[in-house]
């Protein structure tokens, strides 16, 4: 066998068996569309949602009160935080519901938004699967280090504050002890303070008495 033919035979194998490696997984617009579909037919809201042709479905819901046409007008990727250390790649459906009435926004505008948040999805690069953002966030918070620091890093952080919550609650306490036995020592003086009258207002009454008893005798004295 000829050096050329050896050399065209271990081409041929390295080539092969580079076009057989797994391809990596990249988001597109298409999963993205496919994905977004099945989160809507899934919605327990969703009472019809059927293609009609190209990027057009009849859609009716009971999140709101709507029964018509739902139009895909834009689907964007966004990658561009994919590099950073929390980064993430979103994928993002534009959409209009044809034909809603003007008032549609201010009568059931957080509804809407609530529907609106399945419009943006994220992209998981270990299911190569899109997911809603609260399936993300779990994901997410799942991968955080559950440390005891983290705990006692919020309690530094909120420490300051907690001593003067403490401070005002012990100072209110205080405040209120003193009150109460002010209140007390007013109620004994007030107690005292009418006893004093009554005993002032019995003298002067025996006084009166002893005074006309003593006319009564000089009188009888006279006679």
């Amino acid at each position: 066998m000829s050096k050329i033919h050896l050399k065209g035979m271990l081409f041929l194998g390295f080539f092969i068996a580079l076009t057989s490696l797994p391809a990596l997984a990249e988001p597109t617009e298409a999963t993205l569309i496919e994905a977004w579909e099945t989160i809507q037919r899934n919605d327990p809201e969703t009472v019809v949602f059927e293609k009609l042709g190209e990027n057009l479905y009849k859609f009716k819901t009971e999140r709101f009160p709507f029964d018509g046409k739902l139009k895909i007008l834009n689907v964007s990727v966004d990658d561009r935080m994919k590099d950073y250390e929390y980064g993430n790649i979103m994928g993002i459906i534009e959409v209009e519901l044809v034909d809603l009435p003007a008032d549609f926004s201010l009568k059931y505008s957080y509804s809407y938004s609530m529907w609106g948040q399945n419009n943006m999805l994220y992209y998981d690069e270990e299911t190569d699967g899109w997911l809603t953002s609260n399936e993300y966030y779990a994901k997410t918070q799942e991968k955080l280090p559950k440390t005891p620091s983290l705990f006692f890093l919020n309690i530094l952080s909120y420490g300051p504050i907690l001593i003067l919550i403490v401070f005002i609650v012990f100072s209110l306490i205080v405040i209120a002890n003193l009150q109460r036995k002010n209140k007390q020592y007013m109620d004994h003086a007030l107690e005292l303070t009418e006893k004093s009258i009554e005993l002032v207002r019995k003298s002067l009454d025996l006084g009166e008495d002893s005074n006309k008893t003593l006319k009564e005798i000089l009188e009888e004295l006279k006679k």
